[in-house]
């Protein structure tokens, strides 16, 4: 991708999995990386590898549906790295017991659990990074994280695909609002994905399972896109959602499902 200007980047929920991914992939160009998370050993420890990966790094600690946490956390980072030219929207709670559950079994607090940490915490970091950059005068990137569950439901997981969906109509206004600024809003849309404690669902990464690709995407696939969606090389996207998922979301059906998934090497010359 080639991008050789050092960034001032910040990432939440940087600290392990897909955060962690997003925050090496800046450290290889160099970039000032401040994690910001409530994993404060895991967010240490990530701030070491960035050192090592060649870029700066910073740890603090930040709950994003707290928008006193939100404010110190800017107000930590200007002083580190001067200002801000990329923002990651990854916090987030993933796959699991407190994102999963059946609507008629799902309480409110779980409900508003999701809405504040995905939601709440999108609108505190995002505000505050965009009226940074709006004063720095010089554009920007905020990129957020989606899911296939924005397009297409998973079951037991009502709350979760609903801020996600909202998240991606988020991310469009944004980019609409944003872009006389030239502060460009995306959103990447991982798959299915290796991290850590993760369980595997079904066969979904054997040859005939259901990621086409036929493997779970890593966190460097993710870092990676959201590195690209930063550069210049991407000048020109604002309010995109880049499918980050080995074409799982591509088809209309499960393989299983389909008469013939076995590729006709008899009719290939």
């Amino acid at each position: 991708m080639g991008n050789k200007v050092k960034q001032r980047v910040i990432v939440t929920g940087g600290s392990k999995g897909l955060g962690r991914g997003i925050a090496l992939s800046f450290a290889e160009i160099g970039a000032s990386v401040v994690i910001a998370d409530i994993d404060a050993e895991a967010g240490e420890r990530c701030v070491q590898e960035i050192i090592e990966s060649g870029g700066d790094g910073l740890f603090v600690y930040t709950d994003v549906s707290s928008s006193d946490d939100v404010k110190n956390l800017f107000e930590v980072a200007n002083g580190f790295q001067g200002g801000i030219d990329v923002l990651v929207n990854n916090a987030g709670i993933g796959h699991g017991p407190l994102s999963e559950r059946h609507f008629l079994q799902t309480d409110y607090s779980m409900w508003e659990n999701l809405m504040n940490i995905h939601l709440n915490g999108l609108y505190h970091c995002s505000q505050m990074a965009a009226k940074a950059m709006v004063h720095q005068g010089e554009g920007g990137n905020i990129i957020n994280m989606s899911s296939g569950g924005a397009t297409r439901a998973h079951r037991n997981r009502v709350a979760y695909d609903a801020t996600k969906g909202a998240i991606e109509a988020a991310t469009r206004a944004m980019a609409l609002d944003l872009a006389p600024w030239k502060i460009r809003v995306n959103a990447v849309m991982p798959g299915a994905m290796w991290v850590e404690n993760r369980t595997t669902v079904g066969e979904e990464s054997s040859p005939d399972g259901l990621i086409p690709l036929g493997r779970l995407g890593m966190p460097q696939d993710v870092g990676q896109g959201v590195r690209f969606l930063a550069s210049p090389e991407a000048s020109y996207i604002t309010g995109h959602i880049l499918s980050i998922d080995g074409g799982l979301t591509a088809q209309l059906r499960a393989p299983s499902m389909d008469a013939d998934v076995k590729l006709p090497m008899d009719v290939i010359e």
